[in-house]
């Protein structure tokens, strides 16, 4: 996370500043308006801190020009002022939120990182599909045809790169490097005993492989 803090009272910069690296952000500091709001418009700042009241500047300003030029960071107001006409007035211009100095560190934290979880955007799971096969790349759960099927942490790394690789041959030298690293020969018959052992569990009838040897150069998931 970026954090912008535009503030011109020095004693309160560092310490909305603290509060921010306390949560591991990294944190930019300007003090005056002009300067706050040419950072806001060319930086890519995940939340932003604006004083409302910059000396005889406008804070409200920079968030004008910000939603004017479509920046999209979270803008958290701070105001010595807490009336209802200066809160609607910053949530008209566009602020996301309206804090109250002094704000205690603590309090800055939290709301930091309740942000940071809203802004977070949730990873979505790498699910592998092929044959009847479905991998779940993050819980590690394989099923076919909706049964279960129990694998090594070995078996479930070699199933995981064929299905990437679906319908295209990975060479053996691929498949070493990848799933064992530099601990085999190429040219031994781990691989080969591996596979086979996958083709087993993975199979329903005696017919019924998804895993096929290319003869001299590898395997194909198919």
């Amino acid at each position: 996370m970026r954090v912008l803090v535009v503030e011109d009272e020095k004693m309160q910069a560092e310490h909305v500043a603290s509060a921010v690296e306390a949560c591991g952000f990294e944190c930019d500091v300007e003090m005056t308006r002009r300067g706050g709001c040419a950072k806001l418009l060319k930086g890519s700042y995940d939340i932003a801190f604006i004083d409302i009241r910059l000396g005889r500047a406008d804070g409200k300003d920079i968030i004008h020009s910000a939603r004017q030029r479509g920046v999209r960071t979270y803008l958290i107001v701070l105001s010595s002022y807490a009336g209802p006409g200066e809160k609607h007035a910053a949530f008209e211009m566009g602020a996301d939120d309206f804090l109250t100095k002094p704000v205690a560190r603590d309090e800055l934290v939290m709301r930091l990182r309740a942000i940071a979880r809203r802004l977070s955007p949730v990873a979505e799971p790498e699910i592998l599909k092929g044959a009847g096969v479905v991998v779940n790349v993050d819980t590690q759960e394989v099923r076919r045809n909706g049964r279960v099927i129990k694998l090594s942490p070995r078996e479930k790394k070699l199933l995981v790169l064929l299905m990437r690789n679906a319908n295209r041959t990975v060479p053996t030298d691929t498949i070493v490097e990848h799933v064992w690293g530099d601990g085999i020969d190429p040219d031994s018959t781990v691989v080969q005993a591996n596979i086979s052992r996958l083709r087993k569990k993975m199979r329903l009838g005696e017919e019924d492989d998804v895993i096929h040897t290319v003869r001299d150069i590898g395997y194909v998931f198919k």
